[in-house]
């Protein structure tokens, strides 16, 4: 008898436990809907972060990376992150929305230059994962939010067998 007590208060005691670590990022996720601003001073510098990921390239290729990387990795100004059960909306500046669903699935979708990738997005542990993949690399953008929901960061991943080092930054939004 004095078994099942324990048991059942150790089932409980577990039942509990887990309830309170996945409340944490329910509540990180909900609070990740909304519109957010670019805080420049807390924000990584793209440049310096790229001039990292170029240095070690030969000079023939080097200013030719440079200048791509430059081209695709403009700060956005402007982040709205939308969601339900289903989809998830992220809308950079005044670009259109990139919707994708929830689950992780890749979707087809073509940048504004034309360049065409498979987006997938996905939560992680309350973080928001987005993944765009294509045939020479890869670009992954972490999304967290701040425990009171009122900072936005941004980890920026870029990979390519072209590359010899990964660009890497951060940038950090304001809640508008």
């Amino acid at each position: 008898m004095r078994r099942q007590r324990i048991s059942a208060v150790l089932c409980g005691l577990v039942l509990a436990l887990g309830a309170a670590a996945v409340a944490p990022a329910s509540a990180q996720q909900a609070s990740m809907k909304g519109t957010f601003a670019l805080n420049r001073q807390a924000s990584d510098n793209v440049h310096q972060a790229i001039e990292r990921a170029v240095a070690r390239l030969n000079f023939v290729t080097r200013p030719i990376a440079r200048g791509r990387l430059r081209k695709t990795n403009v700060p956005y100004e402007r982040v709205v992150i939308d969601f339900n059960t289903s989809q998830v909306r992220v809308t950079r500046d005044n670009l259109p929305a990139i919707v994708t669903p929830a689950n992780g699935t890749p979707t087809p979708w073509t940048r504004e230059d034309g360049e065409r990738f498979d987006v997938s997005t996905e939560w992680e542990n309350g973080r928001l994962e987005q993944t765009f993949r294509a045939e020479d690399g890869q670009r992954v953008n972490v999304f967290t939010i701040s425990e009171d929901g009122r900072t936005l960061t941004m980890d920026v991943t870029i990979t390519s067998p072209r590359l010899e080092n990964p660009l890497r930054y951060k940038l950090v939004f304001d809640r508008a």
